[in-house]
């Protein structure tokens, strides 16, 4: 009798590390860990070999309520939205829809070690965004 280990679970995405352009697919509060609740961009790689895989940006942000928080400008949240974005004026407050649907350049990292520090076996280590480093064309 076969059975579905994986409970529905998608595998998580394994992409060398190099620069590859996103496009966002939607901002949202993630779900409490480690003490904290970050903000996940989920953002869909839009060319070359790993098209239309699904990687995700965390970042630790300062939640108001459901859908706006706070990110000081030494947060990587508030410098990433002005590489992006542009420059912000004034209040560090933002909301999960502001940053624009569009494509930007983003550097992949693969993650190799737990929370703890400890190294994972490869067939756990997964990508993520370290970074969003500009905006890709024009809005």
């Amino acid at each position: 009798m076969a059975s579905d280990l994986s409970g529905g679970m998608e595998s998580l995405p394994q992409l060398e590390e190099a620069k590859y352009v996103v496009e966002l697919v939607e901002g949202t509060r993630g779900a409490p860990k480690y003490g904290r609740t970050d903000l996940v961009l989920k953002l869909r790689v839009s060319q070359g070999k790993h098209k239309g895989v699904v990687l995700l940006a965390y970042y630790q942000v300062q939640w108001i309520d459901h859908k706006r928080f706070r990110s000081g400008p030494k947060s990587h949240y508030f410098r990433d939205y002005q590489s992006c974005i542009g420059k912000v004026e004034g209040l560090s407050s933002f909301t999960t829809s502001d940053f624009k649907s569009g494509k930007y350049v983003a550097k992949v990292q693969s993650v190799k070690k737990d929370s703890d520090r400890e190294d994972l076996a490869s067939i756990n280590w997964y990508s993520r965004v370290g970074r969003l480093l500009k905006s890709h064309g024009e809005f």
